[in-house]
């Protein structure tokens, strides 16, 4: 039998991250500051990188303010639990209840 050769798909970068908002209506990304505080060393490096980048190509000061709001199944505006906004002071249960496959 014939070995069949498998060959790595190469994906463009905007393919990529088409394919990471899926089929979302989402028009904007918003990450919680704690929580990228908890990610690995190098992967808070890398942000830091992209947000820089980001920073330099953009004049995000020309748009509207923005505003964040937590909002209910249900459609209606909360408030944001205390512990997902005191980036200072991480509340590691807190954080570790919403943790897939690990420890903090």
């Amino acid at each position: 039998m014939k070995k069949v050769t498998e060959f790595p798909i190469q994906i463009s970068g905007a393919a990529e991250l088409w394919e990471w908002f899926s089929l979302s209506y989402a028009g904007w990304l918003t990450l919680p500051r704690i929580m990228m505080h908890e990610m690995p060393d190098e992967w808070q490096g890398k942000m830091a990188e992209l947000l820089t980048e980001w920073d330099a190509t953009w004049n995000t000061e020309a748009l509207p303010g923005t505003r964040v709001q937590a909002v209910t199944e249900k459609g209606k505006i909360t408030k944001f639990p205390t512990w997902l906004l005191n980036y200072r002071h991480p509340n590691k249960e807190a954080l570790q209840a919403i943790k897939i496959g690990g420890e903090l």
